[in-house]
């Protein structure tokens, strides 16, 4: 996949003929960047998407429907793909609660209610991209992998990114560790009241100590990887090249889900 930019037309042209596989990560970042050109008066063409080996993935994910002619087949309501989706901040309740969740339940195969830690990180993630994102907007996408018992979620937003945020405030000399500082239990930056920094370290705690799954989070030129090991939750490292946003990338393995325990007082749609 390459792209061509036109500085006297402000053109962007993204070939997918030789693409050889994508995931979510990759659809939803990509998707980002795109809307942030977008946003800037560039005009974007993708083209080729039918000639590629992804293409299956990206008719299904929603990629090709949302920035190609080809619309692809129609798919149910119940498909592997929670597809590609724009969201504001303004409409971030509405998706979690009405499409995130439930497509989660049925793939987790659990009542909604018991996904009520879960839609808390959803929702102080959002609340980051609210805080943060110069754009006010986010992209999301998942896929559940059946035959993997894999579901994965990614989030991206186009903003300062975490770095950024917690560099103005510590000294650190790294980017992966001012992410890895983030996801700290009782770490704020404080922006506003109501992001008091909870997000992320409920994030990890409820996807990887809890469930045995793994939250990756790659932002401006760090990544931090966290997967279910007694002896370190997470680990930094310098990313290959930058990315002016933040990405979360979260695996579930299906199996080892356990599900919320809530009474019918305390959570309700």
């Amino acid at each position: 996949m390459w792209g061509v930019v036109t500085s006297q037309t402000k053109t962007v042209v993204i070939d997918f003929s030789k693409l050889q596989s994508i995931e979510v990560g990759g659809v939803t970042a990509l998707s980002n960047v795109i809307e942030y050109w977008k946003s800037e008066g560039v005009l974007v063409q993708c083209t080729n998407v039918d000639l590629c080996k992804s293409r299956d993935f990206l008719h299904g994910s929603g990629f090709a429907g949302k920035y190609t002619e080809t619309q692809g087949e129609q798919q149910s309501p119940k498909d592997e793909f929670l597809r590609l989706e724009l969201v504001q901040y303004d409409r971030s309740f509405s998706y979690i609660t009405d499409k995130l969740i439930p497509w989660l339940a049925e793939g987790l195969k659990c009542d909604r209610k018991a996904l009520s830690s879960i839609r808390v990180c959803f929702e102080e993630i959002f609340n980051n991209i609210r805080d943060h994102s110069s754009v006010n907007i986010g992209c999301s996408c998942a896929h559940h992998i059946e035959n993997r018992n894999k579901i994965l979620i990614c989030i991206s937003d186009f903003g300062v990114g975490i770095p950024a945020r917690v560099r103005r405030n510590m000294a650190l000399n790294s980017d992966h560790a001012a992410i890895a500082m983030a996801c700290q239990d009782g770490f704020t930056t404080k922006t506003t009241p109501k992001n008091m920094g909870a997000g992320l370290p409920t994030l990890i705690r409820n996807i990887v100590t809890r469930n045995s799954g793994s939250v990756s989070i790659y932002s401006g030129k760090g990544i931090y990887d966290c997967k279910p090991d007694k002896r370190k939750v997470g680990v930094g490292r310098p990313a290959p090249s930058g990315y002016p946003g933040t990405v979360i990338y979260i695996t579930i393995d299906t199996q080892k889900f356990v599900p919320s325990e809530v009474s019918e007082e305390a959570f309700s749609w």
